[in-house]
């Protein structure tokens, strides 16, 4: 405590003493005659007046000691003065005493009695504001700020020192009142800067950016501030406001890689890959050793596969460098596992997407890919298992589910395949693919209650949803109900997907159902056609032509049915019959 704060100290407490006035703390009796009440009263008046000057005369000591630094002598001053007069301006010369001292307890305990004593006073309560937080106890410190506000709502010091303590825990109120000073006392730079920060972290970049605009108005030749602001008009999508304002800034210092870096990764954004690569390059020149830059030009290289194939070695080669240079960063192994994907190294992109995992456990996105590459390669059982890690690491990732249930759906184990569709249903009840596989599962089930549920709360969401008009459809159709509104929905299908075999077979099946047989037999030959027809297809034209009277036709699909599915004992059973 400096000279400066303990003569403050001793004027507070000058004036603390003065208010008291020339009143007594005790009351004189009652019984004595009204000479003797005024004699008590005087005795009772030079006592007080006694005490007043010793608890003065020992603060004034203490004063002295904290003014030295020797905080632990001056509090016992304070103490010996508390014993004459409890005063609020005391408590708070401990208080600050105790926390210089590290002893936030203490401190604590004579702020709030210097608050409770004197309760309108800012400056009490800001003492003990900042004692709860050398105590790491926000909330109580919020508490004070919030009692200052309430006493002087003009108070902008109290004001900006709430906003901050709120910016972690209630961004949103923070802001707000960053806003409100803003309006009251015009562009200043601290608020400029925090209501910029957390416009940030909220991802409301527009907002950002405009509070970085302002501050670049009180100082416009700041080149950190312009690059921050490019960097926030990058994430606010206004790429090309970002690139005019990182091309002024080259143009006046090409030297300042900083900011060509920015503009390199805003040109990658943009898609402008060989820019970007010029620029990367440009930096390597003089970093040949960043990893940083070379993962860049790596993605620059990427970005430049889709139109010109002779980029993949380029990518690749320095992927495979990074792998060895940074071998605990996920990125080069993600790109390579694209890479592999594109070359149809399937096998070669799990195992890097694999490393990724193992890198970055949470990247849910790595884990989707790893399993949808073995989804397609037919490898359930090691899927199963691969996602029962990624539950572990990614409770809450409703894609791991869903790629759990279609394992066990592939896996033929059709109730483990709803358990883990429903938990992906209740983490994400909106997804489409979701909702169709499940959906489907259900019926697989005949669960036709819960199946008919979510392809109807499908149909809300995308109602021109060829997946669900067609399952729902042929879900209706084999249970012979709504053959009409199933016909509708099949019939739209099929125009949104008119070389989809499955949903030819659909269209066609309900037409059979309906009694139509020709017009069954149209849209079923189309989908064996096709070529992509499965044996249930084969087998429901066999069923047509049986109805037609073409016997032999009809024999002949039933037999190719069988070819394709060899356990099928009720087909075994029709075509030994010879008959439906």
């Amino acid at each position: 405590m400096n000279i400066f704060s303990s003569n403050l100290l001793l004027v507070m407490v000058l004036v603390s003493f003065g208010a008291l006035g020339c009143g007594t703390s005790k009351e004189v009796s009652s019984n004595a005659s009204p000479k003797e009440q005024n004699e008590q009263r005087s005795i009772l008046t030079r006592q007080e007046e006694r005490n007043r000057e010793r608890a003065l005369r020992f603060f004034i000591d203490g004063s002295l000691r904290d003014s030295k630094g020797e905080y632990a002598e001056a509090i016992l001053d304070y103490q010996a003065a508390l014993d004459y007069e409890k005063n609020a301006a005391i408590y708070y010369a401990m208080s600050k005493d105790y926390s210089l001292l590290g002893k936030h307890a203490k401190a604590a305990e004579t702020g709030k009695e210097a608050v409770s004593l004197d309760s309108t006073n800012i400056v009490y309560r800001e003492n003990l504001a900042s004692v709860y937080l050398n105590a790491f106890q926000q909330d109580l410190a919020i508490r004070e700020y919030e009692a200052i506000v309430r006493l002087d709502s003009n108070y902008t010091n109290g004001w900006f020192n709430l906003a901050r303590l709120y910016q972690l825990s209630r961004p949103l109120q923070a802001v707000t009142i960053y806003e409100r000073l803003l309006d009251r006392e015009g562009d200043d730079w601290d608020l400029l800067l925090q209501a910029a920060e957390i416009y940030s972290r909220l991802g409301r970049y527009d907002e950002a950016a405009q509070k970085y605009k302002r501050m670049l108005e009180i100082d416009p030749s700041n080149r950190p501030l312009q690059r921050q602001l490019a960097e926030t008009l990058s994430k606010a999508g206004k790429l090309d406001e970002a690139v005019g304002l990182l091309e002024k800034m080259v143009e006046v210092n090409e030297n300042d890689l900083s900011v060509v870096a920015v503009l390199a990764d805003v040109y990658l954004d943009r898609a402008e890959f060989s820019k970007a690569l010029a620029l990367y390059q440009k930096i390597l020149k003089s970093e040949k050793s960043n990893a940083e830059i070379k993962l860049r030009v790596g993605v620059a290289y990427v970005g430049q596969i889709q139109r010109d194939s002779t980029f993949i070695p380029k990518a690749k080669e320095i992927f495979l460098q990074l792998k060895t240079e940074t071998p605990n960063d996920w990125r080069p192994y993600w790109y390579l596992a694209h890479i592999a994907g594109i070359e149809q190294q399937d096998s070669l992109s799990a195992h890097y997407f694999e490393r990724v995992t193992q890198l970055a456990e949470a990247n849910a996105d790595a884990w989707w890919f790893l399993g949808t590459n073995l989804f397609q390669r037919g490898e359930y059982q090691k899927l199963v298992d691969v996602m029962t890690k990624a539950k572990r690491v990614l409770p809450k990732e409703h894609r791991v589910y869903l790629l759990m249930g279609l394992a066990y759906s592939r896996l033929e184990q059709s109730e483990k395949a709803a358990e883990e569709l429903e938990q992906a249903y209740r983490l994400n009840p909106k997804d489409m693919d979701i909702l169709s596989t499940l959906a489907l599962t259900y019926d697989g089930l005949h669960r036709y209650e819960d199946s008919d549920r979510l392809y109807e709360e499908a149909l809300k969401i995308d109602p021109k949803s060829s997946l669900i008009l067609n399952n729902y459809s042929y879900s209706l159709a084999e249970r012979g109900l709504q053959l009409a509104r199933a016909l509708e929905m099949a019939i739209e299908a099929v125009a949104a997907e008119p070389d989809n075999a499955s949903y030819l077979d659909t269209l066609g099946w309900i037409y059979f159902k309906l009694g139509k047989l020709r017009e069954a037999q149209e849209y079923i030959a189309k989908s064996v056609a096709t070529g992509k027809a499965s044996s249930v297809v084969h087998e429901h034209l066999g069923d047509v032509y049986y109805k037609l009277s073409e016997k032999d036709k009809a024999l002949e699909m039933w037999q190719k049915a069988l070819e394709m599915d060899g356990k099928n004992q009720s087909l075994k059973d029709k075509i030994s019959r010879g008959s439906l």
